[in-house]
């Protein structure tokens, strides 16, 4: 029993030993085979890669690496821009520069809008409207070639959320529009007809609306307008602005105030004074005779009250009289 004990024992152990030399090569050869479709995998991806457009290969690469350049944004659309300018020229003949700048105008594709001009002292305004892009170019032709430049103020408006809005509302218009009609077409009876007749009258009264001032803006930015004002070397110069502020300032301002206010009290009394005037003329003898009158009622009256009897005052004596004969 003792040696069977031993058979067993040892069976047991080599039993044992088989089985995790069969584990370990198992573990071994999974191991072996993990690599060669991880490789496997690789060369299937590089294959796809290979085959995958040029442009998504980049993104992916761009998208993969932590330095790799960031994917450049899409270009802005362009804005819509109004432009006006007002140009202030002292020249030395003011008729000829203005004819100079209507031609440099007229010549780039712009107009004049409109025109003003006096001879004493010699004076042009011009309201001109140039292309948007040959502004910028010619406004400096303007400043430089017509005489000396006085002064030049620019603003600019950026509609573009207006242009889009009017746009979008323009299409939706027609599509409005094009529905109501095919309803219209396929209308069958009288009621039905005026209704939508009237409904097609107001959507195309709207849509002209919509259009008429997706036009207006639609000029204002593909024109620019510039006010050029010619003046000669005669005319008087523009005040300059030499406002204070501070006390010397709030003096300045109080003491014209006060002026002004002055000035306004003597305009007034002066437009009164005419009138003023004739009622002292026009009242004073009235009044002089209206108080002598009221004299002479005053001085009338206490005499005709003492000629008069005195019923009040007799009328004690009698009593005092009729007192004792009557005890």
């Amino acid at each position: 029993m003792t040696w069977a004990f031993v058979v067993l024992l040892l069976a047991g152990v080599l039993a044992a030993c088989g089985g995790g030399g069969d584990s370990g090569s198992e573990s071994a050869d999974s191991a072996a085979r993990a690599p060669a479709a991880t490789s496997g995998d690789r060369d299937a991806g590089a294959g796809s890669a290979e085959r995958a457009p040029e442009g998504a290969g980049e993104g992916a690469g761009a998208g993969a690496g932590p330095g790799a350049e960031k994917p450049r944004a899409p270009l802005t659309a362009a804005r819509e821009v109004v432009h006006t300018a007002s140009l202030r020229v002292r020249a030395e003949d003011v008729n000829a520069s203005a004819a100079k700048a209507k031609q440099l105008v007229t010549g780039a594709g712009g107009y004049v809008e409109r025109e003003s001009s006096r001879t004493e002292p010699p004076r042009s305004e011009i309201t001109l409207k140039i292309p948007a892009d040959r502004y910028g170019e010619l406004l400096n032709t303007l400043g430089t070639q017509l005489g000396t430049k006085l002064s030049l103020s620019q603003e600019a408006e950026d509609v573009t959320g207006e242009v889009a809005d009017v746009a979008a509302r323009v299409r939706s218009a027609e599509a409005s529009l094009a529905s109501f009609r095919k309803l219209y077409e396929r209308a069958d009876s009288i009621d039905e007809i005026i209704r939508l007749e009237n409904e097609i009258s107001e959507r195309e009264s709207d849509l002209e609306a919509l259009q008429a001032r997706e036009k207006s803006l639609k000029n204002r930015t593909q024109f620019a307008t510039v006010t050029v004002t010619l003046v000669s070397k005669d005319a008087p110069k523009e005040p300059e602005d030499d406002s204070r502020g501070g006390f010397l300032g709030g003096l300045e301002s109080g003491w014209d105030a006060f002026t002004a206010f002055v000035g306004g009290v003597a305009m007034v009394f002066g437009w009164l004074l005419p009138f003023l005037l004739t009622a002292a003329v026009l009242g004073l003898p009235v009044l002089a005779f209206l108080r002598r009158r009221r004299g002479r009622v005053s001085t009338v009256a206490p005499a005709a009250g003492g000629s008069g009897p005195r019923p009040e005052q007799d009328k004690p004596e009698q009593q005092e009289a009729a007192g004792p004969s009557g005890g």
